[in-house]
């Protein structure tokens, strides 16, 4: 009688195990994923890892990784801090979504090794949000999307302090140091309410020491494409350098080297971004706008180059805020101000031709106490199918300048204050080439040396 009790009791847990998700016993070894048929949350403490700041969580984290592999899982870190080692990949898999308590929530590099990178999203449908990245400067990538991911999300999160290798024979002691990488054939991936910053560079093999807080690309040597559907959005970006080569933003397309450059149909919006020592947002790329940024110049004579022949020299305080490479590219609306003056606030292409740039409704400062010598608000080079209007400049010694070829393009309702300086530039000091078919029209200029100053060059230019 006791055993059929017995067994019709343990009938009973099997079933109630079923239905509400209890778990079955399991080894030391290898924890046992907890879900109900409700429920796919898993607390990352419930499967060995610490969180104390004290102990080596990279083991057990790769596990929980691992665990979430086939999707529909939430992993859960609570506040505290989870020490890995960056030499060994943490792979998040898609369908995941990785969430925190918040900045008290710490997922950091040991300081006993160095690594490329400290976490990486690979595949679809990924989402990590509210928790702190460190790298620190233990790793040349904190965050990494890589090549062919599609809707991922990085959102509520602080991506911080990246760097080299000290060790000249070590790996990563020369290469790009990034806050977020996003390599190619990605699609559908959004940066949200990201704070980036402490990412700097100190080494290089050859060449300039290059930093970038977020970096779009292609993974080196590959096919890929360059990413699209990418929104950069609501995020703090600063302190990246240095002057050498440190980009806040830098969306590239490698594929462009070769004529097979694509629309990327992506865009950079409502971000902030100060203590960039070289460019706020550089676009080496198609089909991106630009829009809604607030760009601070921080620098004030006191921006130096780290590297190369020129280390020690003192650099522009910025050499721009927003520089432009590409065709189908659209600038608008967006604030550059600060103490210090740039080379060129609004800076597009100084090599190869590009095509239908729009830069429209910016607002333009250089401080008031910076050195004003060889700086220009919006800054010209080779490009044809162009509009600026409706743009306020003020200081720099030159409001607008098209100083190599420009063609079929429109400068229009500008407001330029230059009270030192020239308003619009349509010479070149460079043989050969030519500004033709320009309307130069409405615009409210003040200037010390020259309003619109026009030159052999011109061919059919019409000022009113």
């Amino acid at each position: 009688m006791k055993r059929n009790l017995f067994k019709g009791f343990t009938l009973v847990l099997f079933i109630l195990s079923v239905i509400l998700g209890w778990p079955a016993s399991k080894s030391d070894s290898e924890p046992v994923l907890k879900v109900s048929s409700t429920s796919m949350r898993m607390n990352v403490k419930d499967y060995g890892v610490k969180g104390d700041g004290l102990t080596d969580d990279t083991a057990a984290l790769q596990k929980v990784l691992r665990l979430a592999a086939g999707g529909g899982r939430t992993l859960y870190f609570p506040k505290g801090t989870y020490l890995v080692d960056s030499t060994k990949d943490l792979i998040i898999p898609g369908g995941t979504l990785v969430t925190g308590d918040g900045a008290g929530t710490v997922l950091k590099a040991s300081s006993r090794t160095f690594g490329w990178e400290l976490l990486r999203a690979a595949g679809s449908d990924i989402t990590v949000s509210g928790m702190t990245l460190d790298g620190n400067r233990q790793v040349n990538r904190v965050m990494v999307v890589g090549g062919g991911s599609q809707r991922v999300t990085l959102s509520g999160l602080t991506v911080a302090n990246a760097s080299q290798n000290r060790d000249p024979g070590g790996e990563g002691y020369g290469e790009v140091v990034c806050g977020i990488l996003i390599y190619g054939n990605t699609r559908q991936v959004t940066v949200s309410g990201v704070e980036v910053k402490n990412i700097r560079a100190i080494n290089a093999r050859s060449g300039d020491p290059v930093a970038r807080g977020i970096y779009v690309t292609t993974t080196w040597g590959s096919q890929e494409t360059v990413a699209k559907s990418i929104t950069i959005q609501g995020s703090h970006i600063h302190d990246i350098g240095p002057a050498d080569d440190g980009d806040g933003i830098y969306f590239e397309d490698p594929g462009m080297d070769s004529g097979r450059g694509q629309d990327s149909s992506s865009v950079i919006a409502g971000n902030q971004l100060d203590h960039i020592a070289k460019r706020g947002i550089k676009i080496y790329a198609q089909g991106i706008k630009v829009q809604g940024n607030h760009i601070t110049n921080s620098y004030l004579g006191n921006n130096v180059f780290q590297g190369g022949s020129d280390k020690g020299r003192t650099a522009p305080d910025m050499y721009s805020a927003i520089s432009v490479y590409g065709s189908n590219n659209i600038v608008d609306g967006n604030a550059i101000d600060g103490i210090g003056s740039f080379y060129a606030a609004i800076e597009v292409t100084a090599g190869e031709p590009v095509s239908h740039i729009t830069i429209t409704n910016n607002s333009i400062s250089m401080g008031a106490q910076s050195q004003i010598k060889g700086t220009t608000a919006i800054r010209l080079g080779s490009l044809s199918d162009f509009s600026i209007s409706g743009n306020a400049i003020t200081g720099g010694e030159r409001g607008i300048w098209t100083w190599q070829n420009a063609s079929n393009g429109v400068i229009s309702g500008n407001t330029i204050v230059v009270k030192q300086g020239g308003g619009i530039d349509l010479s070149t000091y460079l043989p050969g080439y030519v500004q033709q078919n320009i309307r130069v029209i409405n615009n409210k200029i003040t200037a010390g040396t020259f309003t619109i100053r026009q030159a052999a060059s011109n061919r059919n230019v019409a000022i009113q």
